[in-house]
């Protein structure tokens, strides 16, 4: 007989707010994940009172400020991780019938707030997490495996509750993209001998939670300037990239995984310039060299990063 609360009957809710910390009503969206760590902690400190009680024991201690934050590691699949770039990068533009292309890009100051809710159907009880936003994100980049992504979040405030908030929640089907089907372009050519990788991007959002207010909750998040940056790993075969980190010439860096031709996903940094780094030797056999980069705005795609969803899913 399982003992509480259980990992497998755990349920992730999502709905975007009407209005920011707001719960929203209806139907919300039942999202996978691997772990969600979104939620309250608040630091309990203790002063040295001195004469506050008849001996030299310590009297009570107090609460600090309730900061909401954690992370999603999700799939990254065909249909909810549109849902994830909406929140971290704003509304697509989105064309076709059927199939349909939609194209996420960086610099939106309309990104949207969401609420979310965490169930514990074994114990009947609920958290729900509002005005949240998304913050971060970082992919790994691998030749073998399903691919997923940790999307970093923060939030304005954590309820509990005895009953769900969610209505009956819609639970959508969905694929997952595969690592073995990467491509990796440098340049806008194919990028052989990759080994491995991490691509990156933030928001540099800070939670407002240092103003004085008696329900505990944030007075809001602070966008700050959005940044992309990542690394690959490849075996050494010639001097292009070490030559371009050498001369600081700007190339473009892009992933992309494909179930099929009206399928698949797309990351873009059509900027972005590659740190100068050494070659050790360590060993007998092949030598790798690691290729950390930066990416900077371009003028011509107007962002920094670009990210291209492929599926049948009419918007976002």
């Amino acid at each position: 007989m399982p003992v509480g609360a259980q990992g497998s009957s755990f349920k992730l809710y999502g709905k975007i707010e009407t209005t920011e910390n707001v719960a929203p009503t209806g139907n919300w969206d039942q999202y996978p994940c691997f772990s969600f760590t979104l939620g309250g902690d608040q630091e309990l400190s203790q002063d040295e009172i001195l004469s506050a009680n008849p001996n030299a024991d310590a009297a009570d201690p107090y609460y600090g400020k309730l900061a909401v934050t954690g992370d999603a590691r999700v799939p990254l699949d065909t249909v909810h991780f549109g849902r994830w770039l909406r929140k971290l990068m704003g509304s697509p533009t989105t064309s076709g019938s059927v199939n349909f292309t939609h194209v996420f890009k960086s610099g939106s100051t309309a990104l949207p707030s969401w609420g979310f809710e965490k169930a514990f159907p074994d114990i009947t009880q609920f958290e729900r997490m509002l005005g949240a936003r998304a913050n971060s994100m970082e992919i790994a980049i691998s030749d073998t495996g399903a691919a997923d992504a940790t999307i970093g979040l923060l939030a304005m405030q954590e309820v509990t509750a005895a009953s769900s908030g969610a209505g009956t929640p819609v639970n959508t089907s969905f694929r997952r993209f595969q690592r073995p089907t990467g491509t990796i372009r440098q340049g806008g050519s194919t990028l052989g001998a990759v080994t491995g990788g991490t691509i990156r991007f933030t928001n540099n959002m800070q939670l407002v939670n240092d103003t004085v207010r008696s329900d505990n909750q944030a007075e809001g998040i602070d966008f700050g300037q959005r940044q992309g940056s990542g690394e690959l790993t490849l075996r050494f075969r010639d001097y292009t990239q070490v030559t371009l980190a050498t001369n600081g010439t700007a190339t473009s860096v892009e992933y992309s995984l494909t179930i099929d031709a009206n399928t698949s996903i797309t990351f873009l940094y059509p900027r972005v310039f590659f740190q100068r780094q050494k070659r050790p030797v360590d060993g007998p056999r092949g030598i790798s060299i690691n290729l950390p980069f930066i990416a900077a705005y371009d003028s011509t795609a107007q962002c920094l990063l670009q990210v291209t969803l492929k599926n049948q899913v009419a918007s976002y």
